[in-house]
């Protein structure tokens, strides 16, 4: 009897042993998740909450949240589409100005916070910081409305948001009246870039392989950054059913073709969007980032940022339906 209860007290002893082991491993782990974003750096959207006006609703979202974006990943940048930080900190970046800090968490399932089902859906957090104190930039408008932008809603313009305190804009890139010398280079390198296009009349194609003359080609806006050098937004006037391009790199006739042309008037055209969001030093490298908003499609919205001297990029596409 002595030595059965002697080994009940040692198998005691043993599952206490054992329940702490793991008490301490999942503290362990706890803590792990919560100092993970301090190994990381992520890039967020601070937006309106969009699915609100899904029903194609009047007016501005009421509430506001944080889309996490990208992040680093050694020399290259990735988009999110699961986060696994619950609880974050971040930094308003906005034209190389710091415009305040914004706190978010996980956002429970039933709060409706999270994208609405679709292939597109991303990682949403709500916003904790008074919405008082939630900084924007300008009145709400039809400019950043994406998919809703055939409805009556207005949105506030999206602004970026960073894990650490990185905000400023070393390229110094403004927005700039574009001289005629730099129009020129646009021009040619907008047809090196696409020797064959269509032009449309009635949503059908009316001639191949149109030689188009200059005044079809408008340039929609140019940043100029402190290196001389420039981003210019080009759109081709090709009729109503867009123009093709390269099968290898299709267009896009939805948004704007921008091109990035260096100091020495070298010219690569580096993607389509519709706007520049914001452009900034967000891993403290020494060169800016830039990320542009763009309407992906009849029901997506697209976040591209470009990096690494423009040669580089990463997307991510949000869904509504």
């Amino acid at each position: 009897m002595m030595d059965q209860s002697k080994n009940g007290q040692i198998y005691a002893m043993r599952l206490a042993l054992l329940l702490m082991g793991l008490c301490v491993s999942a503290s362990a782990g706890a803590q792990d998740n919560e100092s993970y974003p301090e190994d990381k750096i992520y890039i967020g959207i601070l937006d309106d909450a969009r699915e609100e006006m899904r029903n194609w609703k009047a007016g501005v979202p009421e509430r506001r949240l944080i889309m996490p974006a990208f992040q680093k990943d050694g020399s290259d940048w990735l988009g999110i589409r699961s986060f696994l930080p619950r609880h974050m900190k971040w930094t308003v970046a906005f034209d190389g100005r710091n415009l305040g800090t914004v706190e978010s968490q996980e956002s429970p399932s039933d709060t409706g916070a999270d994208q609405i089902n679709s292939d597109n859906s991303r990682a949403k957090q709500e916003i904790l910081t008074p919405s008082s104190e939630i900084p924007s930039v300008g009145k709400p408008s039809q400019k950043f409305a994406g998919v809703f932008s055939l409805g009556p809603a207005k949105f506030r313009r999206p602004l970026v948001v960073v894990s650490k305190p990185y905000f400023s804009d070393p390229d110094g890139w403004k927005r700039a009246q574009l001289p005629d010398e730099i129009a020129k280079v646009v021009l040619k390198g907008f047809r090196h870039q696409y020797p064959h296009v269509d032009r449309c009349k009635d949503e059908k194609i009316a001639e191949h392989d149109w030689k188009f003359p200059d005044s079809a080609l408008a340039m929609r806006g140019a940043y100029r950054s402190n290196k001389n050098s420039f981003l210019v937004a080009t759109h081709l006037d090709a009729g109503d059913c867009g123009w093709g391009g390269d099968p290898e790199d299709p267009i896009d006739t939805f948004v704007d073709q921008w091109f990035f042309v260096a100091a020495d008037h070298s010219v690569r055209r580096i993607g389509g969007f519709d706007e520049l969001l914001d452009a900034g030093d967000y891993d403290n490298c020494g060169s800016s980032e830039v990320i542009f908003f763009s309407m992906r499609s009849e029901n997506s919205d697209a976040y591209n940022l470009v990096y690494d001297d423009f040669r580089k990029k990463a997307e991510i596409e949000v869904g509504y339906h």
